[in-house]
């Protein structure tokens, strides 16, 4: 055939990748065309011919792990057990494909295969053979560590030898769910019954026996052993109340979870309520004051809460957006008692110090976010505060704030007089909000 990409003739066995893979022979090893005795017997042979390459590549891959397992090195013994098994499972379900061959049809096909039986399959007997090394280098190990495997199966016993065993159960499981479905094949197409002879003359009743005979009989003996020490006391009846047990898993993560959430709890008892640190500021462009405030206080320039119980990590856009929707939320509820007093009286001089030094936990989470229905407040370039129609309150310049790494801003003066609560107030605290939804 020439390949239109490549502009060359393919099938000759010219080109590298035949070389490589010696098609020109692989694809003359099933009967011509006009030798095919059924229509199904190309896939017949197929099958069977690639089971028989796939059993030789899994034999191999056991005399690795024979080799692995003399010298101790578990991890390359559990992954390439787990490679036979992926193999032998893949065989097994390639007998899928021969179940669309009707009875009708193999009977045909039946009557040119001789004498021919499964086990004169020369992939079938090598990884017997295979698996027999497999099973003497298991015994080897487990004499290293001075073990029999009744010791290694029961509570307590070495893990990392536990795993490498169920990695050999989990092989063998794989081998006889291959039979099992050789043994369903077989029913399907000629019956399983002590008067249906196989071509080697075996009753097909056999088949029974053998599907179940295992590559590793000693790691399935040792369950019997297990159950046969087994007793039923020490449990709980059936809707009998539990108490003094618990999954050992679930105790483990309740510590984890405990260790994880105890620097929270102590910043949160040293500090009082948690401060919400700031996105990194860039320029003091006029921003929500709430980010603002956050900025000026907070210690740490991190996107976190610090009530949260996840730290260290998080959805960078719920970061970016998190001091928008807290700006929100904080407008959104009543002010503070103590900023309501703040307002309804001439300004304390623990309020004016305050603005001379970093602001506490508790102002720098509430103070500058709540609304009040009161006229602005002028806060340096920031978003004005509206103040009630109260008595004037004076306020001299407010000594510099600092802002984390940043450099000192002075704060405006507080204007004077009293300010009508008006739709003003209300229109550009809406102008403000839509300002914060449109900040990234």
């Amino acid at each position: 055939m020439f390949n239109v990409m490549l502009k060359k003739w393919v099938g000759k066995g010219e080109l590298d990748y035949e070389r490589y893979l010696h098609t020109d022979t692989l694809l003359a090893l099933q009967s011509p065309e006009g030798e095919l005795v059924s229509h199904d017997e190309l896939m017949f042979q197929i099958v069977h011919q690639s089971q028989e390459l796939y059993l030789k590549l899994a034999s191999r891959e056991m005399v690795e792990v024979v080799a692995e397992m003399d010298r101790d090195a578990l991890w390359a013994v559990v992954a390439r057990l787990a490679r036979v098994q992926k193999i032998i499972a893949g065989i097994s379900a390639e007998m899928a494909i021969l179940e669309t061959m009707t009875p009708s049809e193999y009977q045909v096909i039946r009557r040119s295969l001789g004498n021919g039986s499964g086990q004169e399959s020369p992939g079938y007997n090598t990884l017997r053979h295979a698996a027999d090394g497999l099973e003497s280098a298991m015994e080897r190990m487990l004499a290293r560590r001075g073990l029999t495997l009744f010791q290694v199966y029961s509570a307590g016993g070495p893990k990392d030898l536990q795993h490498v065993c169920e990695q050999l159960v989990t092989v063998d499981e794989s081998f006889q769910g291959w039979l099992y479905a050789h043994y369903q094949l077989v029913r399907r197409t000629i019956g399983i019954d002590r008067t249906v002879k196989a071509l080697d003359g075996l009753p097909s009743q056999v088949l029974q026996a053998r599907m179940t005979l295992p590559l590793f009989r000693a790691l399935w003996d040792v369950r019997v052993e297990l159950t046969a020490g087994w007793k039923r006391e020490g449990g709980y009846a059936p809707g009998e109340a539990r108490t003094g047990g618990g999954c050992p898993m679930a105790a483990i993560n309740a510590m984890n979870d405990s260790a994880m959430h105890a620097p929270v709890a102590q910043a949160q008892s040293a500090g009082g309520p948690a401060q919400h640190a700031p996105a990194p500021h860039l320029h003091h462009a006029p921003m929500a004051h709430a980010q603002h405030a956050s900025a000026a206080h907070a210690q740490h320039p991190t996107t976190a809460h610090a009530h949260e119980p996840r730290v260290g990590g998080g959805c960078p856009m719920h970061a970016q957006h998190a001091p928008v929707a807290h700006a929100s939320a904080a407008h959104a509820q009543p002010a503070p008692a103590h900023v309501m007093a703040a307002h309804a009286q001439p300004a304390p001089a623990h309020v004016v110090a305050a603005h001379a030094q970093p602001a506490p936990a508790h102002v720098a989470a509430h103070a500058p976010h709540a609304p009040v229905p009161h006229a602005p407040v002028a806060h340096g370039p920031h978003a004005p505060v509206a103040h009630g129609p109260h008595a004037p309150v004076a306020h001299g310049p407010h000594a510099p704030v600092a802002h984390g790494p940043h450099a000192p801003v002075a704060h405006a003066p507080t204007p004077h007089g009293p300010h009508a609560h008006s739709h003003a107030a209300h229109a550009s605290a809406y102008a403000h909000a839509q300002e914060l939804r449109r900040l990234p």
